[in-house]
């Protein structure tokens, strides 16, 4: 704003006196204060007229009135017209300035008066938040022609205060004080004042306005960094030649009231431990608007162990963005949980060398930042990898891996009757268990089996039941929690084979440490059983359950062979010479052929009916009838009465008789393992019949 000049003279100051008028003026500029100066003259003479030293002659009394103006100017002269100020004024307001930076005031003293007078010029920081140490003041002084008279640079504030500078008519001087702010922080206002003294106003007590006096005042403004590092494709552990990728995004918030641009900034990043740079950054790996300086990128080769981008400029309200991929590698050891990777962003806030305690550290790391220096309001780090919500705020996460582990187990051995029926069909169990850190199976086609029956589905044998595989899901893992319930998976027919996709019974997926048992059934239909005839070896028919992991990561295949064997009930039958058929004389019981028998001995048959299925995983049989028919040796030798007798294992009931055709024992149930014995005496005829040859 523009002063009114005010006049003051001593008639003026007189009248105002005499009327009870009281007269003010703008700090910005002095009134003039006139002094009328009279100076009268006449001359003399001497003389001499022959020699003769004549009286002297005095002329006539001249005079003249000079009219002493006395007035000065003081203006500030920064633009702040931007800041709500007004150039050219008796304020300097809101000059921006950085934290412990240095802000130029700028300002004229101007002699308006019409002789000579002498300025004692103060500058008082009446704000802590100035330092007048490290502050200095420089000035020209210029002629009336705008010649410069004389000058000095950067005189320290304690050399400039109370200096005095005469200056002549229309001579001026114009000062630039370079103000260093000390613990000022963001948002904050900090003022300081000068003033210039007229030695001869001071003296006139006419005059009213010694004084003139400027205000400087500087608000702090400077970038808010939001850093947020985000993976976006993971790296996979089982795959030595897999990269991960990382995206760094650097936004200068310009929504505060002390929004500034950051200017050649530096950013770095520092990989953790067993992490290395899978190949160099280039131009096209930073990347921003039109208003955004990308640097130069200073540090970065494939095998480093970060990279550093220097004179990166971020106006307000714009962001850089950064993207590089890394790899296993270097030195340390790899530990995703803890390998969490920091960017640090360096900002010398006010670009000045010379400047200390001015340069910003923010940083995704908390203990490397020094960002409440500069704030009210320290900022955030989190290390989750969520989106800051506060201004300011910096984000980053540990390295995302895919450290895919799966294990197939739970291999079953099973035991059928040759025919099961629906009632006898046996299940098989395949434990899934998920010992990565991810989530598998929730992507379509990411985790898949099939169950192959290997005799191929011939007809007569062991063969997987249609529609009974189901799925059983245990978040906890096995052994702990509770499981849920059985729940059916649907299979999809793929070039002739039935595939089962996890996703499609379990949307979730298998959660770390989880486990998924998978439960089909097999039934038989006549499949052989050996006997003694034929062999000793059970029959055996297997099937095996395939896990396909796909996708990223995936590990390889996993198959698991379950075994289904063929039980039931064998039927041994002994024979044994009792020579005097009193019991006395009787021989070992054989399998074989007796040859030498002679008529009137007797025959002990015996009969053992075993449950060849197994303990604990066998089944049982029941009503058993062991039956021998009397034809089969009635033409040579004749049943002994009374003869028959029946044992069983532990737990068999039984009921032993002889009709008119055969010798039968009936046992109600036979255990795994368990037996039943039938045993009866036959005696050879010594008169029988004899069939002529033809």
């Amino acid at each position: 704003m523009k002063s009114n000049v005010f006049n003051y003279s001593l008639l003026a100051v007189g009248i105002a006196a005499v009327m009870g008028i009281t007269t003010t003026a703008n700090a910005a500029k002095s009134g003039p204060t006139t002094t009328g100066v009279e100076i009268t003259n006449k001359a003399t003479a001497s003389y001499s007229v022959s020699g003769e030293e004549q009286p002297d002659v005095e002329s006539n009394e001249v005079k003249i009135t000079v009219q002493e103006q006395v007035s000065f100017s003081l203006i500030a002269n920064n633009d702040d017209t931007a800041a709500g100020g007004t150039k050219d004024d008796d304020v300097n307001i809101k000059e921006p300035v950085a934290p412990n930076g240095f802000v130029l005031f700028r300002h004229t003293l101007t002699n308006t008066g019409n002789r000579e007078d002498i300025y004692t010029v103060n500058i008082v920081s009446p704000d802590a938040k100035y330092d007048p140490a490290n502050s200095t003041v420089s000035y020209v002084i210029y002629n009336a022609d705008k010649s410069v008279n004389r000058s000095q640079n950067a005189v320290p504030y304690a050399t400039a205060n109370g200096q005095e500078f005469p200056l002549e008519k229309n001579q001026y001087i114009e000062f630039t004080i370079n103000a260093k702010t000390q613990n000022n922080k963001a948002a904050s206002n900090q003022s300081l004042t000068i003033s210039a003294t007229s030695k001869f106003l001071t003296a006139s007590p006419a005059a009213t306005v010694k004084t003139l006096t400027n205000t400087d005042s500087s608000f702090t403004r400077l970038p808010t960094f939001s850093i947020v590092k985000t993976i976006t494709n993971a790296l996979d552990l089982n795959n030595p030649k897999d990269t991960a990728t990382y995206q760094i995004v650097i936004n200068n918030d310009g929504t505060t009231t002390y929004s500034a641009d950051a200017t050649n900034i530096a950013i770095k990043d520092i990989l953790p431990p067993g992490l290395v740079l899978s190949e160099a950054l280039t131009a096209t790996s930073v990347s921003g608007s039109s208003q955004v300086g990308t640097g130069t990128i200073t540090t970065s080769s494939a095998g480093d162990a970060g990279f550093e981008i220097t004179g990166v400029n971020i106006p307000a309200g714009q962001k850089v963005t950064i993207v590089f991929k890394v790899k296993k590698g270097g030195s340390g050891t790899l530990v995703p949980a803890t390998a969490i990777n920091h960017v640090k962003v360096t900002d010398d806030l006010d670009d000045n060398a010379d400047t200390i305690n001015n340069t910003l550290i923010d940083s995704t790391d908390s203990t490397d930042e020094n960002v409440s220096t500069f704030y009210d309001t320290d900022d955030i780090e989190i290390l989750d990898g969520k989106t800051p919500t506060t201004t300011g705020g910096d984000s980053t996460l540990p390295l995302l891996t895919i450290s895919r582990a799966l294990n197939l187990a739970g291999v079953t051995t099973r035991e059928i009757a040759p025919t099961s029926g629906a009632l006898g069909q046996v299940t098989h169990q395949t434990v899934i268990t998920n010992n990565g850190q991810d989530v598998e199976g929730d992507t379509a086609g990411e985790l898949t089996f099939t169950i192959t029956d290997n005799d191929g589905d011939t007809p007569d044998a062991v063969n997987v039941v249609p529609n009974t595989v189901t799925i059983t899901y245990d978040a906890d893992g096995a052994g702990t929690g509770t499981p849920g319930s059985a729940m059916t998976i649907t299979p999809t027919l793929v070039n002739g084979v039935n595939v089962y996709d996890i996703k499609t019974a379990l949307p979730g997926g298998i959660v770390p440490t989880g486990t998924v048992t998978i439960n089909y059934k097999v039934a038989s239909v006549n499949a052989p059983l050996f006997t003694p005839n034929n062999s000793t070896t059970p029959t055996k028919e297997s099937t095996t359950v395939t896990l396909k992991p796909a996708d990223e990561g995936a590990p390889t295949p996993l198959t698991v062979t379950d075994t289904t064997t063929v039980r039931g009930l064998v039927l041994v039958k002994k024979q044994a010479i009792d020579a005097d058929c009193t019991g006395t004389s009787v021989g070992t019981f054989v399998t074989a052929d007796i040859t030498g028998a002679s008529p009137g001995q007797c025959i002990i048959y015996q009969i053992e009916a075993k449950n060849t299925s197994t303990a604990g995983i066998g089944f049982a049989i029941t009503d058993v009838i062991i039956s021998d028919l009397l034809s089969n040796f009635s033409n040579e030798a004749d049943y002994v009465v009374n003869s028959a007798t029946t044992t069983a294992s532990a737990g068999g009931t039984y009921t032993a008789t002889k009709d008119a055709t055969e010798v039968t024992t009936t046992v109600a149930t036979l255990a795994p393992q368990g037996t039943a014995t039938m045993q009866f005496k036959v005696k050879i005829k010594t008169a029988r019949l004899v069939t002529p040859t033809p």
